[in-house]
């Protein structure tokens, strides 16, 4: 059937009168109807993310601004093992979840994310109980260090955050970014809320901190688990617990590997740092990495939305679409990150003074430098949520193992010759080698496509 107007059209028809659309005015208007719905989207999710990356990052700076250089690189060390925790999560659970509940379990998502909040019980006593454990272990070995508290700090706020973030995913899988937005705005009033009381009271610690983004976690996850409707009294069977394990598993093991490999590709460079040359040399290292923070968070956020956007353009099979969409992700995350950083590199003499109150003035030379591995870095990410959408992790797993390759090869070396600089050297060598190696590889599984369009294709060829 015709599309029809039904309003007064330029040609004097009568309202209510049915005039024949053009197909290329119909194009027009659905491109435009979606590029408003999607920036508005867009926007709501920046604002989700950059409200919650926000309130960690003034964490992190007013720690830098107030703490001993070995107290702050026990922090970061700290906060190093919390992202891998989360990036270990994200693989096996909210990865799978962006995946599979904008496809597979589109039409029984209540059911699907009950079942994930049961897993999330399971994995937060595993990793409170285990951190506990080390944090023991670590007292008992070296009495008095400041590892210590910031261990305990991570092994409670870890399955706090990890739950709030399940609850934020899934809301993204049904594409409704504003009550994320919503939860995120209460975790920042919260965190920042305590973050001046602590702050006045005198009481700043890496504790402090990690208790802080605890207590902002408890505080917003309930209410926006009640929103989804979800409770731990919701019932579902052995079997389909089952069939969730397994399907998370299948794509989780190499979601999982390649998460390992981005986190480890970034984070090799801390107990690197430290060992050699000091937890002072890994906290500037820290204050370095905090510039990259926002603009990797805000394409963290995007990705949230992208990664099921382009998990439902697989599952249809729109080959044309999928091309197009590529080539818009890899200029959106390109030119935006290049955007950024030509703020920070022209006043990033003036930013490092104000930020850390003429501390880690060392570290002003190698923002340039930090600003190109990041450009490099986060445009692979747009070809990683390419292959991610063709169910192929795997592929990403390669990309990035190449980049971890060169981050040991090279990163021991150079860091252990050169210090901070040849960490951040290293760094953009491997972000070059993660976009190089993902790019080719999503060109070629793209070309297939009758692999690309099959739903029922096998995970991986392992």
């Amino acid at each position: 059937m015709a599309d029809t107007v039904i309003n007064t059209s330029l040609e004097g028809a009568p309202v209510g009168s049915a005039v024949a659309c053009p197909p290329l005015v119909r194009e027009q208007k659905a491109t435009w109807s979606g590029v408003r719905l999607w920036s508005a989207r867009g926007l709501l999710a920046l604002l989700d993310q950059g409200l919650i990356s926000g309130a960690n990052f003034l964490v992190g700076i007013l720690l830098a601004r107030h703490l001993a250089a070995k107290q702050y690189g026990a922090y970061a060390l700290a906060f190093e093992i919390f992202l891998f925790l989360s990036v270990a999560y994200g693989a096996l659970v909210l990865e799978p979840l962006s995946v599979f509940g904008a496809s597979v379990y589109r039409n029984s998502n209540r059911e699907y994310l009950g079942i994930l909040l049961r897993i999330h019980a399971v994995i937060a006593a595993v990793i409170f109980l285990g951190l506990g454990v080390c944090a023991l272990v670590l007292q008992w070995i070296k009495p008095g260090s400041n590892m210590v508290s910031a261990l305990v700090g991570v092994g409670v706020a870890s399955p706090c955050i990890l739950l709030f973030w399940l609850a934020r995913r899934g809301f993204y899988v049904r594409l409704s970014p504003r009550e994320a937005a919503l939860g995120a705005f209460f975790y920042s009033v919260v965190v920042l809320g305590g973050l001046i009381i602590v702050d006045r009271l005198g009481f700043l610690s890496p504790l402090a901190a990690f208790l802080l983004m605890a207590a902002g976690a408890v505080v917003t996850a309930p209410m926006m688990l009640a929103r989804l409707g979800l409770t731990l009294r919701l019932k579902s069977s052995a079997s389909q617990i089952a069939e969730v394990i397994r399907r998370h598993w299948g794509y989780g093991r190499w979601a999982l590997g390649s998460a390992v490999a981005i986190w480890f590709s970034g984070a090799i460079y801390y107990p690197l740092l430290g060992a050699f040359h000091g937890l002072g040399e890994a906290g500037s290292f820290k204050a370095l990495m905090n510039f990259s923070s926002p603009i990797g968070q805000a394409f963290a956020a995007m990705s949230l939305l992208s990664l099921p956007f382009a998990a439902r353009a697989h599952h249809h099979g729109s080959l044309n679409g999928r091309n197009h969409l590529a080539a818009r992700l890899a200029i959106i995350y390109g030119g935006g990150t290049i955007l950024y950083w030509v703020i920070i590199v022209i006043f990033r003499g003036p930013i490092i003074h104000h930020l850390y109150a003429g501390h880690y003035a060392e570290i002003t030379s190698l923002v340039p430098w930090l600003a190109l591995g990041s450009v490099l870095r986060i445009s692979a990410t747009s070809q990683a949520v390419i292959l991610r959408a063709m169910h192929s992790p795997y592929l990403v797993f390669v990309a990035y193992a190449a980049a971890s390759a060169v981050a040991v090869l090279l990163g021991v070396p150079c860091t252990w010759a050169f210090g901070l600089s040849g960490s951040v050297f290293t760094l953009v060598l491997s972000s070059a080698v993660a976009l190089v190696v993902a790019s080719v590889l999503a060109h070629r599984h793209s070309s297939n496509s009758q692999q690309f369009t099959n739903p029922s294709a096998p995970v991986s060829n392992s």
